[in-house]
């Protein structure tokens, strides 16, 4: 099926298109051009798809995707953290370190690929959390997997996961998450690299067709022999712009979508369309490169962040209506720091430390996707490190550039920059992506700390809570003293869909389970 969406559609000058006959269509009116519900729906994603394999994939656009049509050995009931059997009619943690699985028989890969079997979970684990074999790429997930042994296949459907080390979020964010996807291990081996534009699945939808810019379609899967889901086909399309996702939604194209409450504050109140706001997990920061030229310096990444503002920067990017974070767990998340310091302005104090560390007429480059609020946000910190010295180029680039700007190589060439990075329901999801291993991935500040690791590795292993908590807390302390991050916000998500619409979401409202929206 082709993609409903196009932007051409909505180019439109004023605030009202044309409908049927040439008749001028109030905007209140085509909110509703949606009608009531049918079986597909369309859904607004706000960035280009990546690889929609398990073991490479970006972030939640693609984890929202693969919840879809990958199955697990359990995963999260509909709006619920608590656990529920799905691949498996029987998972058993008989020590701290092992789990053994039994699968339900007669669960089919989509293509004629074949019945799932043990064979194919040791696979999809192995490849994710061993090393890689045959020259294959290292997953940059692979500290999901941290301390996996080994799958040993008891039998056609049982199989048993050894750990070196006991791990709290084992279930939650790795077996019933992105990086517990059952893949095939037969569709893996043919399609090699085109695996992750068509990916081979058991779950309740399968891929009809992908496109990297445009967007994906989901249809059903036939031979799926779990409980049949409400909607026939599911769109997602891509639109990064706001304004045009609000025109969308109007024009009755886009039936789901998020978007930050100012975007979405003018959709308040039309016939048809509710709006809701949602707490986030999500964390938004400023990094610095603390490898570049004078930023190697702590005093000249002490000056930036004593020289920016960021109630300033919040208001410019978002109106004031997200909360300040002042540290890289969002309060949702199990291990938030809440007596991290709140910096304020102090621009002598900046000075001071640029001349003690013999740095003047400091030139560096911001780099950001050129979103609204990013680049709003840049250029009141352009203003602001301009009265400290600090001189500023934003450099605001296309997703397709920016997602590149801090890997590998090219990595080792920023300054400055500004990201966005989703959290979920576990400290260690969020941390992973600051430790050494990240380094020319990831981690674009390339701040290496084995003191980080060490404390990332013991929460990891920690089963009591409030001990897990305190090494949270001490590893975000080494964060704070690196003075690499300045921390903005954990922004808020507002809901944006047709009234008959009951989305399902992981609590935190960034892992979509479209496979459970409903009417």
């Amino acid at each position: 099926m082709a993609m409903k969406f196009s932007r051409r559609n909505f180019m439109v000058a004023g605030v009202s298109v044309m409908g049927a006959g040439g008749v001028v269509m109030p905007f209140d009116l085509l909110a509703q051009a949606g009608g009531g519900p049918r079986p597909s729906i369309t859904v607004r994603v706000d960035r280009e798809f990546d690889s929609l394999d398990p073991a490479y994939r970006r972030g939640p656009p693609e984890g929202n995707v693969m919840r879809a049509i990958f199955q697990r050995l359990v995963t999260q009931k509909p709006n619920s953290t608590e656990l529920e059997p799905d691949a498996a009619s029987e998972v058993k943690q008989v020590s701290p370190t092992v789990i053994e699985f039994k699968l339900k028989p007669g669960q089919m890969f989509s293509d004629g690929y074949g019945e799932m079997t043990a064979e194919d979970v040791k696979f999809s684990f192995e490849r994710i959390g061993l090393p890689p074999k045959g020259g294959a790429k290292e997953s940059s997930y692979k500290k999901d997997w941290l301390g996996l042994i080994g799958v040993e296949v008891k039998g056609k459907y049982e199989g048993r996961i050894t750990l070196a080390n006991a791990r709290a979020n084992i279930f939650d964010v790795v077996i019933a998450d992105g990086s517990g996807c059952i893949v095939s291990k037969k569709a893996v081996e043919k399609l090699g690299n085109d695996y992750g534009t068509k990916p081979v699945g058991s779950g309740p939808y399968v891929v009809a067709s992908y496109d990297r810019q445009k967007g994906v379609v989901l249809k059903r899967h036939a031979a799926y022999a779990g409980r049949k889901r409400h909607f026939d086909e599911i769109s997602l399309s891509v639109i990064t712009d706001a304004k045009t996702t609000d025109l969308a939604v109007r024009a009755g194209e886009i039936d789901f979508a998020v978007l930050s409450p100012t975007a979405a504050d003018p959709l308040r109140g039309i016939a048809g369309i509710t709006v809701s706001d949602q707490p986030s997990m999500a964390y938004v920061w400023m990094g610095m490169n603390v490898e570049k030229g004078p930023l190697a310096d702590l005093r000249v990444r002490q000056a930036i962040r004593l020289g920016l503002d960021v109630d300033q920067m919040l208001l410019a990017g978002y109106n004031g209506k997200v909360p300040r974070l002042n540290t890289v767990i969002p309060p949702l998340i199990m291990g938030a720091w809440k007596e991290a310091p709140v910096y304020k302005r102090n621009v002598a104090e900046a000075k001071k430390l640029l001349a003690a560390a013999g740095v003047s007429n400091l030139k560096l480059r911001l780099t950001v996707l050129n979103q609204q609020q990013y680049q709003n946000m840049a250029l009141v910190a352009q203003a602001l490190l301009a009265e400290i010295g600090v001189t500023i180029q934003v450099d605001a680039q296309e997703g397709g550039s920016y997602w590149k700007s801090g890997k590998g190589d090219t990595g080792k060439n920023l300054d400055l920059y500004m990201a966005r990075f989703s959290g979920k329901h576990d400290p260690n999801f969020v941390l992973q992506w600051f430790l050494p291993a990240q380094v020319g991935d990831w981690n674009w500040s390339r701040w290496n700390s084995p003191e980080f690791e060490s404390l990332y590795n013991k929460a990891a292993a920690e089963m009591d809570a409030a001990k897990r908590r305190q090494l949270v807390i001490e590893a975000q302390q080494l964060m704070d003293k690196s003075s690499a991050f300045v921390w903005l916000t954990n922004e808020a998500n507002t809901l944006v869909h047709r009234s008959w619409i009951k989305p399902a979401s992981i609590p935190g409202w960034i892992d979509w389970q479209y496979a459970e929206f409903t009417v």
